[in-house]
């Protein structure tokens, strides 16, 4: 199953560690680092935009655009349509 990030980008579901909203503090993910200690690579989705989110995945971090509710929600259906419904 693949997410839309915004921008184009489709990353597989399984690949997202979290995804945070950052309306006010869009610089916080400049000091994290992977298990290896090294910084991860940020990719900005927002297209010149303000970003609003930020998705961790196991490579990478996601500059979006997109609200971190929009894209949980868009994780939620994905999950409930390939499960055949919300059987609770």
């Amino acid at each position: 199953m693949y997410v839309h990030l915004g921008g184009g980008c489709l990353i597989r579901a399984a690949e997202i560690i979290g995804i945070f909203s950052v309306k006010d503090n869009k610089d916080f993910y400049k000091g994290l680092k992977n298990k290896d200690g090294k910084f991860y690579e940020a990719e900005d989705l927002s297209e010149g935009g303000v970003i609003d989110s930020i998705v961790l995945s196991q490579e990478k971090i996601y500059l979006s655009a997109v609200s971190a509710s929009t894209l949980q929600k868009r994780i939620n259906q994905k999950l409930i349509y390939h499960n055949g419904g919300n059987n609770g």
